[in-house]
């Protein structure tokens, strides 16, 4: 009995031993002589790397429906292919327009690309106008003319108040006093004073072309209202000017529109109310042969150019105009007949 408990006493104490100097070793430093680890298939330098971390595109926030409160920047148009770049600036200078207009115009002049400028200016245009836009020829020949800014400041004339402040905001020089003036036309119908006003923001030099365009430009739209607002211009050289110009797009005639054909000035058509279709002496397709002033002697028209006659056609108010015309259903060899009307101020009301 004695015996068996001291082989499993010694039996026990030899496996702790085991288990003592198995936990020892494993608790020992590597030793010097182990291999180092293999490093071959480690980058050049790879502990002194680190991986690049792709930053996140900036995004530009969606305008609000009918406002926009703050403006994109040049450098907030993040696409780096030019194509992409002129679509993002397309879409927020779209949205731009529903907003405050001042702030559109700020942040177009921030771009220095021209391109990109176009860009931005063109899509505010063409929302502001709703499309409607002129000619490429004509917006091409403004731009020009005056540069980019007042060139497409032009589209704007029909909104007279987008249109002074654009030419406030971005144009100067003659640009800006073609787009003032153009903007004075299509508001006097309206608002003369504001209109006529306009003209203080010119030099001097340049006001009295301004008066006449915009006089001009009344009275092929409202005859009646421009003469009356020049009638009581004060100083007489103004209101005869005012008259005068206005004379140039409703002039003082008898109303009849003319065009050549076969070397004859033939009447095309009789505007309704004035003194050719009231007379009831000429009719459309009478070829006119020659005219007097009054009782003055007869000039052959026959070899005088369309833009002579007209001008001889035209004259002074209550003053006589003699015509010698052959009919549009003459038979051959037929003698021409005179007639005599007088001439009136054409009146124009659109």
């Amino acid at each position: 009995m004695k015996t068996k408990l001291s082989f499993a006493f010694i039996l026990a104490t030899a496996v702790l031993l085991v288990i003592i100097a198995v936990l020892h070793r494993r608790s020992q430093p590597a030793s010097i002589d182990s291999p180092p680890p293999d490093l071959s298939s480690a980058p050049p330098h790879a502990e002194m790397r680190s991986e690049a971390v792709p930053q996140p595109r900036p995004v530009v926030p969606a305008a609000k429906q009918g406002t926009v409160d703050v403006a994109p920047s040049e450098k907030s148009i993040t696409g780096t292919n030019k194509l992409e770049r002129l679509r993002q600036i397309r879409e927020n200078f779209a949205a731009l327009a529903a907003g405050d207009p001042t702030v559109a115009l700020r942040a177009a002049k921030q771009f220095t690309d021209e391109t990109e400028r176009e860009t931005a200016l063109l899509a505010l245009v063409t929302e502001w106008t709703h499309g409607e836009l002129g000619s490429a020829r004509r917006r091409a020949h403004a731009i020009d003319t005056y540069g980019l800014e007042a060139g497409l400041a032009i589209e704007l004339a029909k909104k007279p108040e987008l249109a002074i402040l654009w030419a406030n905001e971005l144009t100067e020089g003659p640009g800006r006093t073609d787009v003032l003036q153009r903007a004075a036309v299509n508001m006097v119908g309206s608002d003369p004073s504001a209109a006529f006003a306009l003209s203080e923001q010119l030099p001097e030099a340049d006001r009295s072309n301004f008066f006449d365009s915009v006089f001009a430009g009344w009275g092929g739209e409202d005859t009646e209202a421009a003469l009356k607002w020049a009638e009581q211009l004060p100083d007489l050289a103004e209101r005869d000017a005012a008259i005068q110009a206005i004379r140039t797009a409703a002039p003082v005639g008898i109303g009849a529109v003319l065009k050549m054909e076969d070397g004859y000035a033939v009447i095309n058509q009789l505007m309704p109310g004035t003194p050719a279709a009231l007379s009831g002496q000429i009719h459309p397709g009478d070829r006119i042969l020659a005219l007097a002033q009054g009782d003055n002697s007869f000039v052959d028209a026959r070899s005088l150019p369309l833009e002579q006659i007209v001008q001889m056609v035209r004259g002074a108010p209550n003053t006589l105009l003699q015509l010698q015309v052959l009919s549009a259903d003459a038979p051959p060899n037929s003698g021409p007949r005179t007639v005599t009307i007088p001439r009136d101020q054409l009146k124009f009301k659109r």
